[in-house]
């Protein structure tokens, strides 16, 4: 059956900048033929130039599909620390441009791990004793919490630095892991009371016309590696090695399911995103970090749309961008 293109200009954006990109090809391809299908103007704009942002402004698309937190067009802008750059979704609120996703302010604190921790936290939400280390900072006597810890850069994502050295039960042990995401992540360090239950992901679709929120939540089971733990590490991630479950104990589904959105609010993200969580020894859940923009191609975020609702790739695609594109009318 023929299918009835709705008028609509839908923009799927991202960049070739440095490590700016968050949208790899593979997913513009298969998001620009599943949008095709359904939309009468559907293009990709790679941002490489300040021009090309404006270019996109003058364009007026009825939505952005957002593949970028933030934008720099030179050495300083595109830095973690820079004051100079450019928040997408901020500049597309400026310029009044509905796009996928949370506004600047949730943006901000994803980007950051401990500012998302700190949020929650405030809000009521369990996540793990932490604090930010950087090579020396500590001597052996004074670290603020006991092995065993878990180390990770404090601004990566897609598990980027994480490994098996992540897990550390001794201070030498510490330093290096420490020393190593300095040197290979240019970053600080978050350093997490070890969670050693259940891992978890949640996906979180948001209903602007029904005003609820539609909760997705799956288990991650990770291979044990050389030292016989289960830690979901980059090479892993990449190499599609963890085994996604549906989780069947409805308890254990609701109380994921609530801390997860908890979560959400709690960073006043909007749209969809993706929230992480670890439980302990005795179940107990903890929050770990948030993805605001997470991957629109055919992982986790897939994953837990599939497992839960056993509905295609296309439909997540279109109930993300209806949604959106929902909340634009309602907002006029």
């Amino acid at each position: 059956m023929k299918v009835i293109k709705e008028e609509k200009y839908i923009e799927i954006v991202t960049t070739r900048i440095g490590k700016l990109n968050l949208m790899p090809d593979r997913t513009l391809a298969l998001l620009y033929e599943t949008l095709s299908n359904y939309y009468t103007k559907v293009e990709i704009s790679i941002i490489e130039k300040e021009e090309e942002l404006k270019e996109l402004v003058r364009k007026k698309p009825d939505l952005v599909i957002s593949g970028i937190k933030y934008l720099g067009f030179d050495l300083d802008s595109i830095q973690r620390n820079s004051t100079n750059k450019i928040w997408f979704s901020d500049y597309l609120d400026k310029h009044g441009i509905s796009y996928t996703g949370s506004s600047k302010k949730p943006i901000e604190y994803e980007f950051d791990k401990s500012k998302a921790k700190k949020i929650v936290s405030e809000y009521g939400c369990n996540t793990a004793p932490f604090f930010i280390a950087k090579p020396d900072q500590f001597i052996q006597d004074d670290l603020p919490l006991d092995f065993p810890l878990f180390i990770k850069p404090l601004y990566e994502g897609d598990s980027r630095g994480i490994d098996s050295n992540s897990l550390v039960y001794n201070f030498d042990d510490y330093q290096r892991k420490v020393s190593s995401i300095l040197e290979n992540q240019q970053t600080a360090s978050l350093v997490e009371k070890y969670l050693n239950g259940k891992e978890y992901t949640v996906a979180i679709i948001q209903d602007f016309k029904n005003n609820s929120y539609h909760v997705y939540p799956i288990e991650l089971l990770a291979k044990k590696n050389k030292n016989g733990d289960r830690i979901l590490g980059f090479s892993d991630k990449i190499a599609d090695k963890e085994l996604p479950l549906k989780i069947e104990n409805e308890d254990v589904k609701n109380i994921i399911s609530k801390l997860a959105l908890d979560s959400f609010k709690a960073l006043g993200a909007k749209g969809y995103g993706r929230i992480d969580i670890k439980m302990n020894e005795t179940g107990v859940p903890y929050f770990l970090e948030a993805n605001l923009i997470p991957g629109l191609g055919t992982g986790y975020l897939y994953k837990c749309y599939n497992l839960n609702t056993g509905l295609t790739y296309e439909q997540m695609i279109l109930d993300i961008i209806r949604n959106a594109l929902e909340n634009n009318t309602t907002n006029r």
